[in-house]
């Protein structure tokens, strides 16, 4: 991996965990510093983090990026139809015993994982392995011109929602919706496991509505 490629995902790391808060400052010669990478590979870092839309311009400096409500619910609800459709998919493919234990066992272990960072109140890490748990769904879809496109939104709408996490009883109720899915795909049930999905997805919504 380049020096660069490196620095971006480093800086990504930082936006992503919460530990860059949304319109928080991205001033070069702190994050050199701070990443130990010199000023033109942290500009490069910065050019890519802005492409990808977790940065953007307010005329004079580098923030931070962080979707407006009307962008974010466009984005909640384009997530829950693509991930309700996957979890379809995902349940189908179970039914027609197209998918391996291990790849299940992997989805389980990282609704686990997500269960215990929010149980510890790490919501940096909880948000960061909730994403890795739909992907992991998406992923045993396999549909994956979708899943491209709901990977696109994921970063952008991880920065607008990770205090979410933090409502109250919400952490409980995402890790029971994770059960809920897991059960519905480990069924072969298409309708429930859609349902589930999209509802999932929704309550997040609300949830961000409320922070």
């Amino acid at each position: 991996m380049s020096v660069s490629s490196a620095a971006y995902d480093r800086l990504r790391t930082l936006v992503l965990s919460g530990e860059l808060v949304p319109g928080a400052r991205l001033g070069e010669v702190h994050l050199a510093d701070q990443l130990g990478v010199s000023r033109p590979t942290l500009r490069e870092a910065l050019r890519r983090l802005e492409s990808d839309g977790l940065a953007s311009s307010d005329g004079r400096r580098l923030r931070v990026a962080c979707m407006d409500a009307g962008e974010l619910r466009s984005a909640l609800l384009m997530r829950a139809s693509l991930e309700g459709l996957h979890a379809e998919l995902a349940a189908r493919r179970m039914a027609d015993g197209e998918i391996a234990p291990a790849q299940l066992r992997r989805v389980e272990v990282l609704a686990d994982e997500a269960e215990q960072a929010t149980a510890d109140g790490d919501y940096g890490r909880a948000v960061l392995s909730n994403r890795a748990f739909h992907q992991a769904i998406d992923a045993l879809a396999d549909s994956p011109v979708s899943a491209a496109a709901v990977d696109r939104l994921w970063d952008r709408i991880l920065v607008s929602t990770q205090r979410s996490l933090a409502a109250p009883g919400r952490g409980r109720s995402v890790n029971r919706e994770h059960r809920d899915l897991l059960t519905a795909i480990v069924a072969g049930d298409a309708d429930r496991a859609a349902e589930v999905a999209s509802s999932h997805v929704r309550a997040t919504l609300d949830a961000a509505a409320g922070t």
